[in-house]
């Protein structure tokens, strides 16, 4: 053993085995993050996103239909706004009878924003920017003159994306 080690703690004399270990340390960090940043792939493919906004007021759904590019809050550019559509919010009212009946809110609707842009494939994830689009996972979208909390319903990749 002492032909490896000196009694400084140094690698065959030169390198001491701590500073070594740091900075193998250092080198798979930094490596986990290119890859993890990157998706590990460089293809980009077309991206249809379906985000639905629901029980929003009716000048929240005027801004919401003004076309145009979208961010996240964060300012990554998700896509450009191809389809919105407005169908009045369900709520549920009690009868005289003691049940529920649901019926459409004179005040509420839920909207549907179909988004196309460009992302990333990474396994069976998809990646626009640094943020996954799952099917569930809440996103802030940014527009011209809107911010809403949305979630995400439909994510299409690749040629279905396109059509």
């Amino acid at each position: 053993m002492s032909r490896f080690l000196d009694d400084r703690g140094r690698l065959f004399g030169k390198v001491n085995i701590v500073d070594l270990i740091v900075l193998l340390v250092i080198i798979a960090v930094v490596v986990f993050a290119v890859v993890r940043m990157t998706g590990g792939s460089s293809e980009t493919v077309p991206v249809r996103v379906t985000y639905v906004v629901e029980g929003v007021r009716h000048a929240t759904v005027s801004a919401l239909q003004a076309k145009g590019t979208v961010t996240d809050d964060g300012g990554v550019g998700l896509g450009k706004v191809q389809d919105v559509m407005v169908t009045p919010t369900v709520v549920e009212v009690p009868t005289s009878e003691g049940g529920l009946k649901a019926v459409e809110s004179p005040v509420f609707s839920d909207v549907s924003i179909v988004v196309l842009g460009n992302g990333r494939v990474s396994g069976s994830t998809v990646r626009i920017g640094s943020v996954p689009m799952r099917v569930g996972k809440k996103v802030t979208l940014v527009g011209t003159g809107y911010e809403v909390q949305t979630v995400i319903m439909g994510v299409v990749w690749g040629d279905q994306a396109a059509k």
